[in-house]
């Protein structure tokens, strides 16, 4: 009876487990130079017998858990970077952290060729604007974001130069 009683809690229990809220921080600097923190997460949530997914304040009623969050990032003129989903307004640089992925936007005015002088800094790799604008994948498994992935960039060679003679 006790094994009966575990098996049918543990049945109901499994819904709760596709369940998350990721609180994501971070900064962003606008292009006349003051900053801002801000905090950006997701949640895949079960309310009244719904599933709900939040990006930052936005919330939609979903059948099941996204594959995917894109987050755009838009270079405008050559000279300004949009993120609607930080901001309403162009910036020049940001600092994002969720769930132990570090994204990072700086400018690098050394950067002459290609599109802007922006790049992007993920997981020990650089990435500079191609055509169109750049994305950060958020994929979704059970736990929240399984991995990150960007597009729409191209990146750029390491250039480490310590240690050669």
């Amino acid at each position: 009876m006790k094994m009966l009683i575990v098996v049918i809690g543990l049945l109901f229990s499994l819904p709760a487990i596709a369940q998350f809220q990721l609180m994501g921080n971070g900064t962003y600097t606008l292009q006349e130079g003051d900053t801002v923190a801000f905090q950006y997460g997701f949640g895949f949530t079960r309310k009244e017998g719904q599933y709900h997914f939040n990006a930052g304040e936005q919330s939609l009623i979903v059948g099941s858990l996204p594959q995917k969050y894109a987050l755009a990032l838009i270079l405008q003129n050559e000279d300004e970077v949009w993120v609607p989903d930080f901001v309403n307004a162009p910036i020049s640089s940001f600092d994002y952290e969720i769930s132990g992925f570090e994204i990072k936007l700086t400018q690098e005015p050394e950067l002459k060729d290609g599109r802007g002088n922006f790049v992007l800094h993920f997981d020990g790799g650089r990435y500079r604007f191609n055509r169109g604008p750049g994305q950060v994948n958020f994929i979704f498994n059970d736990e929240g974001i399984a991995r990150v992935e960007i597009k729409g960039m191209f990146k750029l060679p390491n250039t480490q130069t310590a240690g050669i003679n």
